[in-house]
């Protein structure tokens, strides 16, 4: 009965010192992953957006839910409003009518690549920070 007790008690020992382990690497990932910033934010963050190969076309989210663009290198710059909905990229530009677009997207932060997807046509944008 006494070795039981025994072997139970250690047993019981080394679970809660591996469980302990695993408790710490796990907070000490948690601590270095830095903070996730999302997709929104990350858009406003980046001073301005270039289409690949069209260095003239520029979109610059100003802050959430607002920005401006050009297609002719500032000759012209139009404002426009922004959301993020249901992993969809909706902009409402007042160019001389108003205009409406709906892109899937899909942003890579570390490479600071936007790619914008409609009607079977792609878009890629760079950040320039």
């Amino acid at each position: 009965m006494k070795n039981k007790k025994t072997v139970i008690a250690i047993s019981s020992f080394v679970a809660g010192i591996i469980v302990l382990i695993v408790g710490i690497v796990l907070l000490v990932l948690g601590l270095n992953k830095g903070p996730a910033v999302n997709d929104g934010e990350y858009l406003v963050e980046q001073e301005n957006w270039t289409l690949e190969n069209e260095d003239k076309v520029v979109w610059d989210f100003t802050e959430i839910g607002k920005g401006t663009l050009t297609t002719n290198g500032h000759k012209n710059d139009y404002e426009f409003k922004w959301a993020i909905e249901d992993g969809k990229l909706k902009i409402e530009t007042d160019w001389l009518y108003e205009l409406e677009n709906e892109y899937e997207y899909s942003l890579d932060q570390s490479e600071g690549v936007l790619i914008l997807k409609a009607d079977d046509k792609e878009h890629k944008f760079v950040a320039n920070q």
